[in-house]
């Protein structure tokens, strides 16, 4: 008999699952997956992944709501999009630096209301800068006419 009600409370609950509000879901992309048709993705949940452009970084005081506000420019296999953050960034946040926001798009800017910065790999020479021109490309499927 135990068996039976937990069973039945285990399909139960899956289906309250599936059925549940699919507002609270976020998805993961890529700056080149969601330019490509950036209306599709406005007001949805986003973790945006790319890189940050070099030279794009501009930052000032919001002496109204004593916040910093950083406007910059994100790219991953050649496509670009705006983003905007207020709030405090973490160190590892600077030009070339690998990214995820986290927020929505508002018309053509992303904005985020968090930022993740990956630390460069231990295995990067120490002092090496990446160079403004080059493309970064972080899916394996990027350029293969997708």
């Amino acid at each position: 008999m135990l068996l039976i009600v937990l069973s039945v409370g285990i399909v139960v609950g899956g289906i309250g699952l599936l059925l549940s509000d699919s507002s609270s879901f976020e998805y993961y992309k890529h700056v080149d997956e969601v330019t490509k048709d950036s209306s599709a993705w406005q007001n949805k949940r986003l973790q945006l992944h790319g890189y940050v452009v070099p030279g794009s970084i501009k930052k000032r005081l919001n002496r109204d709501v004593q916040k910093l506000e950083y406007k910059f420019q994100i790219e991953n296999c050649g496509a670009v999009a705006e983003a905007y953050f207020a709030g405090v960034v973490p160190d590892t946040f600077k030009d070339g630096a690998e990214v995820v926001l986290k927020g929505q798009f508002h018309g053509p800017q992303f904005t985020a209301s968090e930022v993740m910065a990956k630390c460069p790999s231990k295995y990067q020479q120490a002092g090496a800068a990446h160079p403004g021109n080059v493309e970064r490309c972080s899916r394996d499927t990027a350029g293969k006419g997708n």
